[in-house]
């Protein structure tokens, strides 16, 4: 069977969904079940969801979480963060908290050579990346 297809974007999303899985998961009715299981109960919701890009066939979810205590030219905040890796969130909590008690971060944005760099100074140690 052939894996290429023209006029994929003027299917419907069922149409979408049942290519897919009659192409790549071999008519796999659980497969369907599996990809709806993550579609909004709020239809209005769900549509907004579908025209964010074209194809959409489902949503795909990600823990979302924040990372607090980060003190940023003077002023609070709470960083939001959508992964899937729990140590990054916490290793920016804890590297947030340590730069609260040093200074803080102070961001500086500038062109060097034709790129860009960021350059974060703390009071006491200033640190380019």
């Amino acid at each position: 069977m052939s894996k290429t297809i023209s006029g994929f974007s003027k299917l419907s999303k069922s149409e979408k969904i049942d290519w897919i899985v009659n192409t790549y998961i071999f008519n796999n009715e659980n497969a369907k079940d599996i990809l709806k299981q993550y579609w909004n109960s709020n239809k209005q919701l769900q549509q907004l969801h579908d025209e964010f890009i074209e194809n959409t066939i489902t949503n795909y979810y990600l823990p979302f979480g924040v990372a607090p205590n980060f003190l940023i030219n003077g002023k609070t905040y709470t960083i939001p963060m959508a992964i899937e890796e729990s140590s990054v969130v916490a290793a920016a909590s804890k590297a947030a908290k340590f730069w609260l008690d040093r200074g803080a971060l102070k961001p500086k944005l500038f062109l060097l050579k034709n790129r860009t760099s960021n350059t974060l100074n703390t009071t006491e140690n200033p640190r380019t990346f």
